[in-house]
């Protein structure tokens, strides 16, 4: 009886560990600020991009995100990477310097997401190179050649990706003085540098429009964030219906957000690693509400789904969207040509599309954007569209004069 009430305590302590430590190192990537929240520059962007109509505004939102904010690889991908080298060069401590280990637990702690993490991580390779090295010298020893080479290769590896990272944004910091290469190692960074760099990965176009939603409209309506493997994005809730603004355009219900994100990772071998680790944690798709608590905001965990392939994406009626498009654009669909001048692909926009006017009004917006940068202004040529489905994706086929 005693080992079982130990265990269930256990299994309780545990929880509340996984919990608070998601809370710190997860949550905390995406979740606004007070400062964020009292953000001047972030109001102004708002008073601009507000509308008449919810339609109106969450396409503004995202249609402003998509040609304005260029997505910052080298943060999202360098990031993962130089953190497993640092983890991986930890295990070729030496043991005579065993020492060293819980005080690398302490500075990956107080340094989570940091540059300095990186700085201590390689003078300790270059100390552990030099100790090799030496041993090597002294004493022919397999072991030692090994630990050496190893090192060496890691150490390589970071130094690489730090002097890659560094030549890149030299010309940005020409530009941008204010611009620093260690926020590129941050796990969360503040709106205002958001908007100051103009560069940002999936929390931070999360963040930016969660605050962008709650300057605009309070928490009067439900404001959400929607996590799944290596992403997440923000939603809100609009006559109890679910709409996801994430990195581009059209907006998105819930469901189709999810199909949507089922059918893109489906063939990616590390989604599903990610995958199998979520489920283990507790779900794929877990939906967080924002909730206020003496002007900061916190989440509370509502549910999560589980991601899966999309079996079967339904024909659409392709003429319906196509003549809602034709007439929002004021095209004429009159053409005597029997082929389409040019063709444009708009991969993944069948599988987002849904019969919902907010959906359909951003839809028109992106296609009508599609359109502008593929023919460079010379929109009012065009006599006829034409669209077809090809499963997930629409192909637009465009007849001009």
């Amino acid at each position: 009886m005693i080992d079982e009430d130990m265990g269930e305590r256990l299994k309780v302590a545990l929880r509340n560990i996984r919990w608070w430590f998601s809370r710190q190192v997860s949550y905390s990537q995406f979740l606004p600020s007070k400062e964020d929240l009292e953000c001047e520059e972030t109001k102004e962007l708002s008073k601009k991009l507000i509308g008449d109509s919810y339609k109106e505004t969450l396409t503004n939102i995202v249609e402003w995100q998509e040609r304005n904010l260029q997505y910052w690889h080298e943060r999202a991908e360098m990031f993962t990477l130089l953190y497993i080298l640092s983890a991986i060069a930890f295990f070729f401590v030496l043991p005579q310097n065993l020492w060293m280990i819980p005080l690398i637990i302490i500075i990956f702690w107080l340094f989570l997401g940091d540059f300095m993490t990186f700085f201590i991580g390689a003078l300790i390779l270059i100390s552990e190179v030099i100790v090799a090295i030496v041993v090597f010298v002294y004493v022919a020893n397999t072991s030692i050649i090994i630990r050496s080479v190893g090192l060496s290769i890691i150490f390589g590896s970071i130094f690489s990706l730090l002097l890659y990272g560094m030549l890149k944004y030299r010309c940005l910091k020409a530009s941008l003085p204010e611009f620093k290469f260690a926020d590129a190692f941050k796990s969360s960074l503040p709106i205002r540098k958001i908007l100051q760099y103009r560069l940002a990965v999936c929390r931070d176009y999360a963040k930016l429009t969660a605050t962008l939603l709650i300057s605009s409209y309070g928490l009067r309506n439900s404001i959400y964030f929607i996590t799944i493997p290596q992403h997440v994005a923000a939603a809100i809730e609009i006559k109890d219906k679910m709409y996801v603004l994430d990195q581009s355009l059209p907006v998105m219900t819930f469901n189709k957000w999810i199909n949507y994100w089922s059918e893109k990772l489906s063939g990616s071998f590390l989604s599903k690693v990610y995958s199998s680790i979520y489920r283990i944690l507790g779900g794929d798709v877990q939906l967080y509400k924002l909730i206020a608590n003496n002007g900061t905001i916190k989440v509370r965990k509502i549910c999560y789904k589980k991601l899966g392939k999309v079996r079967d994406i339904p024909q659409l009626d392709v003429d319906i969207i196509t003549n809602k498009v034709a007439y929002s654009l004021g095209i004429s669909q009159l053409s005597n040509k029997s082929e389409p001048d040019t063709e444009i692909n708009l991969k993944y926009f069948a599988i987002r599309y849904d019969r919902d006017e907010i959906v359909e009004f951003s839809l028109t917006r992106a296609i009508k954007n599609k359109l502008d940068s593929e023919l460079c202004g010379n929109m009012r040529k065009i006599t006829k569209i034409e669209l077809s489905q090809d499963k997930s994706d629409f192909t637009l086929a465009v007849h001009m004069s």
